[in-house]
């Protein structure tokens, strides 16, 4: 008779594709030529989360966005419609930008250059001298626009005014999973960024495996998410939704709380293992000693859920080895001290950890350019760190 199985095992709750076993190949993460492949293949060819519609509440409201990896920065503003447009902030005469805030209200936008003007909608309404332009056509010299879609309040763009594949239709069952969650209910409370010498996809996968938990985060969260029954931080359970994935972190139900988590979730619900919030969207597989989960929309946009915050990634490119990264904290409307108190261990704990993962990418970048690393062996726990580069591969090879 065969003794069982003990070993703790990560359940995969959806079709999963055949992405071998193989170590990884350095190359993806190191080579210029493979970086301006994912440039024209990925980015300029799916849906990328930029901004939250609170963001801009009312019409006239604007943001600036600056994506590198596109060689643009896009402008999003409310139209008096109530709909959010996004257009490159370029001015169709000689290329100046038609906002030079980050962010603000305006009833249309004017070039400092020449003065053409342009409204919400992003049509030409005027251009000095317009006398002198005798073959010009206002019509052809609007703003250029970038596809613009919203779910659950985040909003995406895409390179392409038309794209192939709608919003709704790209994010697939990732976004139904996640479709009944409050997102309308949460409050941003922290913003934390960093820009790192290191390749996107080396920042990504310190992300979304928690094998590391144990070593680098040995100081704040040490016995969180690893302890007898699953002593390496395996993943309760996963899902992979098309490019998509998803990913239940396990939570030690021996693990002892400091004396601030202690505080923090009597008054209130903190990032800290603690009580459980019943929400829709969060522990889609019903795993026990569940934590929270770990949503990763391709190809570089999180959204983390647990009980009673919520927060999002974007891993943006700048070059083969070098990335920017951008955290947002949301949690639940705090109605008293005390549980304006728990948020604030939530930002603390959350930065704490933050620069402990930090800490790793540069090490690993310098490494992989090295050429003393050939490739990459991965385990079971690292599941996630699989399937993205084998979304990338995929994409990247497409036609």
């Amino acid at each position: 008779m065969t003794k069982p199985e003990e070993r703790f095992h990560t359940k995969i709750t959806t079709q999963m594709p055949d992405m071998g076993t193989a170590p990884l190949p350095i190359e993806p993460y190191i080579s210029a030529e493979f970086f301006e492949k994912e440039r024209e293949k990925i980015f300029r060819r799916a849906w990328l989360e930029v901004a939250r519609g609170e963001e801009l509440p009312n019409p006239g409201d604007y943001v600036v966005r600056e994506i590198e990896v596109l060689k643009t920065a896009v402008l999003l503003v409310r139209g008096d419609d109530g709909v959010v447009r996004g257009f490159h902030n370029v001015c169709t005469h000689r290329g100046m930008a038609v906002a030079i805030c980050d962010k603000g209200h305006a009833k249309g936008f004017i070039c400092n250059f020449h003065g053409w003007t342009y409204d919400l909608e992003g049509r030409l309404k005027g251009m000095p001298g317009e006398e002198y332009f005798p073959n010009l056509d206002r019509a052809d010299y609007g703003l250029r626009p970038l596809a613009t879609d919203t779910w659950n309040g985040f909003v995406f763009v895409h390179w392409e005014p038309e794209p192939k594949m709608g919003l709704r239709e790209f994010l697939g069952d990732m976004a139904t999973q996640l479709d009944e969650y409050p997102f309308a209910r949460f409050n941003h409370i922290a913003r934390y960024s960093a820009r790192v010498k290191a390749n996107w996809k080396t920042f990504i996968d310190a992300f979304h495996e928690a094998y590391h938990v144990m070593m680098v985060h040995r100081h704040t969260v040490p016995d969180a998410c690893a302890g007898q029954e699953n002593p390496y931080g395996l993943l309760s359970s996963a899902r992979i939704y098309g490019p998509h994935h998803s990913g239940s972190v396990w939570v030690n139900p021996a693990h002892t709380p400091t004396p601030s988590e202690t505080l923090a979730w009597k008054y209130g619900m903190s990032f800290a293992p603690g009580d459980m919030v019943d929400l829709p969207g969060l522990n889609p597989d019903n795993s026990p000693n569940w934590w929270f989960d770990i949503n990763v929309f391709f190809p570089n946009f999180f959204i983390d859920v647990g009980p009673g915050w919520y927060f999002t990634y974007n891993f943006w490119p700048v070059s083969v080895d070098e990335s920017t990264w951008e955290m947002n904290i949301y949690q639940l409307d705090a109605e008293s001290a005390g549980q304006k108190f728990a948020q604030e261990h939530t930002k603390v704990l959350l930065r704490d950890i933050l620069y402990e993962d930090l800490s790793t990418l540069e090490f690993a970048q310098k490494a992989m350019g090295s050429g003393v690393l050939k490739h990459l062996p991965l385990s079971e726990m690292e599941i996630a760190v699989r399937h993205q580069l084998h979304t990338v591969q995929e994409w990247v090879n497409r036609p």
